[in-house]
């Protein structure tokens, strides 16, 4: 699916025979020979693998900041006529997928919403770290060892999670070693409190992200109801929400996945029909869409 989402995405760059051999040794040569325009209209192909790459190295700000701009420049074209062709879809050996406008702008929000939904997932935790770090230096400090600081948490942890299991045996020690560092359970429940309401900063940031890469995904699809990549990444996005238990999510994966499994078998994309199949069953065996789909009902 990988190699069907980058045809979709960016263009075919054909720079010498040699670098087709290996995926990392055309990647390395890319990094060398690829230089990226400031401007997305003047040389679109090249800024598409410019966005594509930040999302592959992980620099999700600086890729997001890159898709942002380029469709600041194409909104005034798919204004004006979605169907026309955007300049300069042709540079030497790359060209786009698909030149038109409204096609364009589409991947141009499904790469957005691709990099809000990484940078989401892959948010810096350290202020939550930091509030353990800060707890375990102050107990070093004071000459106790990991071993010691860590045992300490993990009968903390029991007491709080498993009351039941927590034995005569398991309090004695605790309190021992809370004596011991100076401590009183008091303590330990305003950490967990610092370090919960840190996590919940987090959460509230990563849901956020998710929330911007559910409406590029939407935007994506609304704008060139073809995209099928838009309709798949759609289906991951809310399969990924089901994990963390939100059956609602379920229905509306289904039908990301239908439209994705119906326009790539449209285009002959067979492998990609067959990968999206799979998820399709993975969610739900017995999805009313799959019947559908085995009986090649429906319209994309």
């Amino acid at each position: 699916m990988r190699k069907t989402l980058l045809a979709l995405l960016i263009a075919t760059l054909s720079i010498s025979p040699s670098l087709k051999a290996e995926e990392a040794k055309f990647e390395k040569e890319i990094e060398k020979r690829i230089s990226c325009p400031e401007n997305f209209l003047k040389n679109p192909p090249v800024y598409f693998y410019c966005i594509y790459r930040d999302y592959h190295n992980h620099k999700y700000d600086e890729g997001i900041e890159k898709a942002q701009k380029a469709l600041k420049e194409i909104e005034p074209l798919l204004k004006r006529n979605p169907n026309a062709v955007v300049p300069n879809a042709v540079q030497k050996n790359a060209k786009l997928r698909d030149p038109h406008v409204k096609s364009v702008a589409s991947d141009l929000h499904l790469l957005l919403g691709m990099l809000y939904y990484k940078k989401s997932m892959n948010l810096d935790d350290t202020s939550v770290k930091k509030v353990y770090r800060d707890f375990y230096e102050k107990l070093q400090k004071k000459g106790f060892d990991f071993f010691q600081i860590s045992e300490l948490m993990n009968l903390y942890s029991k007491k709080k999670l498993f009351p039941d299991d927590f034995t005569e045996k398991d309090q004695k020690r605790f309190s021992e070693l809370l004596k011991k560092m100076g401590l009183k359970e008091k303590d330990l429940d305003a950490l967990m409190a610092k370090a919960q309401q840190e996590s919940e900063k987090l959460e509230k940031e990563r849901l956020a992200y998710m929330k911007k890469a559910v409406e590029e995904f939407q935007e994506a699809v609304k704008i060139d109801p073809n995209n099928a990549i838009a309709y798949y990444q759609l289906g991951n996005l809310y399969s990924g929400i089901l994990s963390e238990g939100t059956p609602e999510a379920s229905p509306a994966a289904e039908e990301a996945y239908y439209r994705a499994a119906l326009l790539l078998k449209k285009k002959g994309d067979i492998a990609g029909y067959k990968e999206v199949v799979k998820r399709l069953k993975l969610i739900n065996p017995k999805s009313k869409y799959l019947k559908l789909l085995e009986k090649g009902n429906g319209n994309a």
